[in-house]
């Protein structure tokens, strides 16, 4: 088994962490960071961008920049409408009804983008490590659903990386803090991330920490205060010049880029100042926007969202029946965790300081390293214990949910239950698999279904037919029915009807690897180029310099070797060419310099 990588797949930033000699590091990446950016970026000749480089072409191609894509993920076009404005680029309703992305005529599922960001993790990794990565631990939101959670392992599939484990990104965080230290606690972990929130209570006792309640929001984050500093800027924008601006994606994402300074710059001063010259024009000409945001309009812009987040802290209190007194410590994660009305109400709930130890950043990473670490059996450290984030359970008569695991019990769980005809001579049960809070079927998340045939005809009721659920440590259901007079039965995993086949997992993964080879062969043309062009600069400087003191011969011969260099750089893309030009440009280059300096010293 080789290193098994954790990492925190960010809606905002991503960040791949590894354990060395039983302690966790953050592993840099190819630019030099710690974090990187989880955006994808495609040019006009489609050459693929991930990373800070695809970060800096947002303004001026947003429409071919994938950024925040986690918000997608395993889920419904339908029901996700209004993230759309969180985003430059083009959000489409797929074959199957889920969200897929539009970059020219290419269309890409949310798994897909992922896999590419995900890609650039490992590949990091592998540099940095000097070995093949194939295993991981990644992170997810602790509301995500089950379609969300199976999205986020497919994409890791089509990375080319065996997903070990899921596990929630404050539990991460709070086994990040808890890694060797026996101290018995009650934490509150926060985690206001840049497209979710989350927040977890736990207790830690010697070797062992329990996930008591999770609540959260898979819609709120840092881009939805980004998106109300947006509106208010765009309101400005009108009352400065009476120009409605909402329908230019450029625009937009102009504004999404300021807003995210301004928040950022709030962070430490009172207020800071907005100027985006030629942001539209008109018949009279160019059009600017000159604002002043100040903390105090930027706090009660954002005050609901935060109180939204309060709310969600309130109501996992109680789904743990734990007071504010009970709880130890309060861990802080995420980037939104930084901004200071943050800070002060969630310090007003708990009424106890609040730890800032880790960076918010990385401690999600750090976490899932440490997960990693304990699947390799190198280190041991507490065993987790976490529980479901949604009651899980069935269709029954007249439409009802019949819960068969409520939500907040350990995983993994299992729960059998009995259940029965509704006619007559029923021959086939219909299993439908619900995941939600809701009285109603219909009003909660449909897993999936299956059918269970041959039952041996009987008046309704008579039938005894045992449906038994489990929930691995994943949180990936599976589902069983046996007819209990004649011992037929199906089960199945739940692969979300909104997740990709095996098939389609198999296209992807062969494609991203196929990419991942030219990628390889692109990075290393690339840096030949470079080298040329670095050789070149440097002959042109000694043609400069040494002229005087060269034959005629050898300057022809110069200028013969610089043209030839330069139209390789226009036409050739061939590495074995270009690394030939480059072994040539520097024998030419000291075969000269010998000269020069025998002359010199004759």
């Amino acid at each position: 088994m080789g290193t098994i990588i954790g990492i925190d797949l960010g809606t905002t930033n991503s960040v791949c962490a590894f354990m060395d000699r039983g302690e966790p590091r953050v592993i840099i990446n190819e630019e030099g960071g710690r974090v990187t950016p989880s955006v994808v970026g495609f040019s006009k000749d489609g050459e693929r961008f991930v990373g800070d480089i695809a970060k800096r072409q947002m303004l001026i191609n947003p429409d071919a920049t994938i950024h925040g894509i986690k918000r997608f993920m395993g889920r419904r076009f339908k029901d996700c409408k209004e993230d759309q404005h969180l985003v430059s680029y083009v959000i489409e309703e797929a074959s199957n009804g889920d969200c897929a992305v539009r970059v020219g005529d290419r269309v890409y599922s949310p798994q897909e983008v992922s896999a590419m960001v995900l890609q650039k993790l490992r590949k990091g990794a592998e540099d940095f490590l000097g070995e093949t990565v194939t295993e991981a631990v990644i992170t997810v939101p602790a509301y995500f659903t089950d379609s969300q959670r199976q999205a986020t392992r497919d994409a890791g599939t089509i990375a080319g990386l065996d997903v070990l484990r899921i596990i929630n990104e404050p539990t991460a965080a709070a086994l990040a803090y808890v890694h060797d230290r026996k101290q018995a606690s009650t934490l509150a972990v926060y985690d206001f991330g840049g497209g979710t929130f989350d927040i977890s209570l736990l207790e830690v006792d010697r070797d062992v920490a329990e996930v008591r309640a999770t609540r959260g929001n898979n819609a709120l984050g840092g881009a939805d205060i980004d998106k109300v500093v947006v509106t208010w800027l765009l309101d400005e924008f009108y009352r400065q010049h009476a120009i409605d601006a909402s329908a230019d994606r450029i625009v937009l994402q102009r504004l999404r880029d300021a807003a995210e300074r301004a928040k950022l710059e709030l962070s430490t001063a009172t207020s800071t100042e907005i100027h985006l010259p030629f942001l539209v024009a008109d018949a009279s000409g160019p059009k600017h926007l000159q604002a002043t945001l100040t903390r105090s309009t930027f706090e009660g812009l954002i005050g609901p969202l935060v109180q939204r987040t309060v709310e969600e802290c309130r109501k996992a209190l109680a789904d743990a029946r734990l007071t504010v007194a009970e709880v130890d410590e309060v861990i802080l994660v995420g980037g939104s965790s930084r901004i200071p009305l943050v800070q002060q109400e969630v310090q007003k709930l708990f009424d106890r300081p609040l730890n800032k130890s880790f960076n918010p950043d990385e401690v999600v990473a750090v976490g899932a390293a440490i997960q990693g670490g304990i699947l390799e059996g190198d280190i041991k450290s507490v065993t987790l214990l976490d529980v479901t984030n949604f009651s899980l359970g069935i269709e029954v008569a007249g439409g009802r949910f019949a819960t068969l695991i409520p939500k907040n019990t350990t995983i993994p769980a299992h729960k059998t239950q009995l259940v029965s005809t509704v006619v007559d001579d029923q021959r086939t049960v219909k299993i439908h698999v619900l995941q939600g809070e809701q009285t109603r079927a219909r009003d909660n998340v449909s897993l999936g279904d299956f059918e269970l045939r041959n039952i041996q005809p009987a008046a309704k009721g008579v039938p005894r037919i045992r449906v038994k659920f489990a929930i691995d440590a994943n949180g990936i259901v599976s589902v069983g029915a046996q007819d209990m007079r004649t011992g037929i039965q199906e089960e199945i995993t739940i692969d979300s009807p909104m997740g990709l086949s095996k098939q389609e997992l198999d296209r992807m993964k062969a494609e991203a690897e196929n990419g991942r080879q030219e990628s390889d062969e692109a990075r290393k043309v690339k840096a030949l180029r470079q080298e040329i062009e670095q050789k070149l600069v440097t002959l042109e400087a000694f043609l400069r310099d040494q002229r005087g003191l060269l034959h005629k011969a050898d300057i022809g011969g110069l200028e013969q070797a610089l043209k030839r260099g330069r139209m390789a750089l226009l036409k050739s893309s061939d590495r074995a060419n270009l690394k030939e030009l480059s072994a040539y440009l520097s024998r030419f280059h000291g075969h000269l310099s010998d000269k020069v300096q025998a002359g010199n010293r004759a």
